[in-house]
């Protein structure tokens, strides 16, 4: 049966074991739109990264897994990551987020999510945020990749045993 139930306030009982609550029960799902379905992260340690690579390389530990309820509803990806980027003048970091589980297609829109460099300066914080559709109710790995642009070397190493935030939120649509 289907149909429309219209109502100004919906209240959980005032007592018992779920008192103020609203269940929701399992294989129900409530939605929505504008609202967090999910939220999945991970804590990678900071045990060391650094790449010269030219061409877009893993970097190790940062990724988050996540499997969409809806390939319709929104994701969205932030971390930051305290690195080094190469000292060579000129040089700069690319980043970018690819669905590993996918032939490592390109998750954000453009080709890169965010770049660093050209400051010669040691240490600094980049934050990774960036919203895309999920396209897809498959399990997705959301991995970073970087590669470095003209010359030298990025590197992670400094700041050893500290750990990061890698997280995805699905917004329904």
């Amino acid at each position: 049966m289907a149909g429309t139930l219209t109502v100004q306030n919906i209240e959980g009982p005032s007592s018992g074991s779920n008192a103020n609550k609203i269940i929701i029960p399992s294989g129900q799902e409530l939605h929505a739109p504008g609202h967090v379905v999910q939220y999945a992260y991970r804590s990678p340690l900071n045990n060391g990264f650094s790449t010269t690579s030219s061409t877009m390389v893993d970097l190790t530990d940062y990724y988050v897994d996540i499997t969409p309820k809806s390939a319709s509803n929104l994701l969205v990806f932030s971390m930051t990551l305290f690195h080094q980027p190469t000292a060579t003048s000129g040089a700069y970091d690319r980043f970018r987020v690819v669905d590993s589980n996918n032939s490592d297609a390109v998750w954000n829109l453009t080709n890169f999510v965010g770049s660093a460099g050209y400051l010669n300066v040691g240490y600094e914080n980049i934050t990774i945020l960036h919203t895309n559709t999920a396209g897809t109710t498959s399990t997705m790995r959301l991995q970073v990749q970087v590669r470095v642009t003209g010359g030298g070397t990025m590197n992670i190493s400094w700041s050893g045993n500290e750990t990061k935030t890698i997280s995805v939120m699905e917004i329904a649509q």
